[in-house]
Formats: structure tokens, sequence, C-alpha cells
């Protein structure tokens, strides 16, 4: 790619400005070029290269319960990147936190994560992926440039991409290597939202003897035992609350706390045996009580499963997610429940916020 003509350029020890003339619709991209001369001497160079770029939009949080749909160029990827459009991307209950102020990230900033896209321009230096693949996705935005050495396409096209997020089933990936499952462990999944009902069919692989799940809706737990549940417990409900209770005497060897509130993160210590496994899978937000004086006693093996553990680091989660995506292991199709054209982030963000009865999961469809 040829320098503009007319091109800023900064030498090592003088600085040489002139007019910089491009065309429409591209824009200058900064390069750094190290040249050795004759005397073995590195010079830095900047050279401003014009690029294409294309006009993408972005969904960017401006302050507590207000969304903006901004534009912004695109430039065409470097040799090490790919184009993505986004075609849907998930709404983690991390943004809708950032969202309602509970969080604060700093405003205004672009969120998402967990989007799938398709390919449309490819640098020079990547072999492996092509021009129509279907990839993960990040950022809530129309078009993004992504560094694609660890990007790996979908096998084929899926036929709803809605329900093909990658990145909560890579958290799941990371989870189940920090579990450390025995074989015939007896495990308590505590909250049957949409994170805890991914951990229901990733455990449901497993080779355990029991999985109980608790929760205080009814229809989430009819889903976790079409997923492989051996037993529901709904919470809430004196029926629930006495079995509980009773489990109490007869602990589990892994309890996944994945309801995120106070009420479960005090009780799971009491329902791990001696010696057992208590994960906070759940991302709890402020401060919580936890009975450190049981966690003690009994030698819990306490497990912060947040996707920061990662595995053994020489596995990427993202691709195994992918693979277990299409293999059927994990199925989003039931826990979708909400799709919402990206112009209505507003709405479909108040709606996260609440959490009606009948919300698991929204999406954000990236539609035109």
């Amino acid at each position: 790619m040829a320098p503009t003509p007319g091109a800023h350029t900064l030498g090592r020890h003088d600085l040489c400005v002139s007019k910089a003339v491009f065309k429409p619709g591209s824009m200058l991209v900064p390069h750094l070029v190290l040249c050795y001369n004759e005397f073995s001497t590195v010079q830095v160079w900047f050279l401003w290269l014009e690029m294409n770029t294309m006009k993408s939009y972005g969904i960017y949080f401006t302050e507590a319960r207000k969304a903006e749909i901004r534009e912004f160029d695109v430039p065409d990827p470097q040799p090490w990147q790919v184009q993505v459009r986004c075609i849907a991307n998930g709404i983690c209950m991390g943004e809708v936190t950032r969202f309602t102020g509970v969080e604060d990230p700093g405003y205004p900033c672009i969120v998402g994560h967990e989007g799938i896209g398709v390919v449309t321009k490819v640098g020079a230096s990547i072999k492996h992926l092509q021009e129509g693949d279907y990839v993960p996705s990040l950022a809530w935005t129309s078009l993004e440039n992504r560094d694609a050495f660890n990007v790996r396409p979908f096998r084929k096209p899926p036929a709803d991409p809605a329900v093909v997020l990658t990145e909560p089933v890579a958290c799941i990936v990371s989870a189940l290597y920090s579990y450390n499952i025995t074989p015939g462990d007896r495990v308590l999944v505590m909250g049957a939202g949409f994170m805890g009902l991914l951990n229901v069919q990733g455990l449901a692989h497993s080779p355990i003897d029991e999985l109980v799940v608790t929760d205080v809706k009814a229809d989430n737990l009819e889903l976790a035992r079409k997923y492989g549940a051996t037993e529901v417990i709904q919470t809430g409900t004196a029926d629930g609350d006495a079995r509980l209770e009773e489990l109490k005497q007869r602990p589990f060897d892994l309890v996944v706390e994945c309801a995120g509130v106070e009420s479960t993160i005090g009780i799971a210590p009491l329902l791990v045996r001696t010696g057992g496994r208590l994960s906070i899978f759940a991302w709890h937000h402020g401060f919580r009580p936890v009975d450190l004086g049981t966690c003690h006693i009994r030698g819990l093996a306490l497990l912060n499963s947040a996707p920061g553990i990662g595995t053994d680091h020489n596995v990427d989660t993202f691709e195994r997610a992918q693979r277990l995506i299409e293999r059927g292991v994990f199925d989003l199709n039931d826990l979708v429940t909400h799709r919402h054209s990206y112009r209505d982030v507003s709405e479909a963000m108040d709606i996260a916020a609440r959490r009606p009865r009948e919300y698991i999961k929204g999406v954000l469809l990236f539609d035109d």
C-alpha cells in the first residue's frame, strides 16, 4: 500500500507536515515503520496511509439508563485482522448493570461481547478465514475489525444465528474445567437463569450421579429437567424450602451458585460436604456476607468460576464452545426468549433490567 501523496510523515529528528489529500470514503491510518541504515542505526517513521472506510453504527451507554446509536468510520482491516458484520449479539447481565448504573463503566462507553457475525473483509496475512465465514463477534457495532489469529469459523452457517452465542458457552467451558468433576459426583446448581441452565446442560454431559437444580421459577425448572436435571426444587415454596433443609443432611460434592443473590450465597456452604467444592459462578454486584466459619470447618474449596479462571491456558475456550454448540451439547433455542432490533436497544435494556417472569435471555438483532 503506497503512502498517500502529500501525507504527513514524521521523521526521527524532524517533523515535516504538508497538506493531506485523500478521497471521500477513506481515512488516514498511521503505520509504524522501522528502518535500518548502513550504520545499523534504527530510524522510526510514521507513515499516514490512505485506507478505505465503511460506515458502522454502534450502541453507546452515555449515562445511566440512556443508550445512543452513533455512526463512525471503520477502516479496512490490518493484515492480521478480519472485518466482521454483526448479525446478533446477546444482552449479558454485565451490560444490564452498566446500563442501570449499578456498575460504573465510565460513560460514554461502547459495550457488548456475545455476538455472531459474518466476515466481510480479510487481512492479507490471514489464511484460515474467508469472506462469508460465520465467526464470533464482540461489540454492539454493525462492523468491527478483529485480530483474527484466534478466531475460528463455524463449520457451516447456523440456521438461526441469534441462538448461536459463543461467549456465554465459553464461560461454561472454563467453569467446567474449574469444577474438577470426579465420576459419581453429586452436584447442586442453585439458580436456573440463563447461565444456570447452560451450566445444567454442560454438567448433564459429565459423569455425575445426581444433578439437582433450584430456582424460584417453575418454567425454568422444567427446562432444567429437560436438560438432564435428576431433581428440581422450587425455592420460595413450603415444599421446596423443606426439601432444601433435608438436603443439608446429605450435602453435595459440588455446589454451583448461579443465582447471584444474597440468600443463595448464605445457604450454599451448608449444602456442601466436608472437603467438597463451592463454586461462586454468579457475578455478585456489591458485598455479600459469607459463612467462612462453615467453609473453614468443612474444609471447602471455594472456586471463583468466573471467565477469568480460564483453563490450562493451552485451550481455546471459544473454539471448544463453538464445536460443542454445533454438536448440540449446548442448545440455546429455548433460552433466547426476547429478540429486539438494535434500534430498540433502550426498550430491550429496560426489559432485561426488569426481567419479567418469562424472560431468560435477550438478543439484539443488527438487521440492516
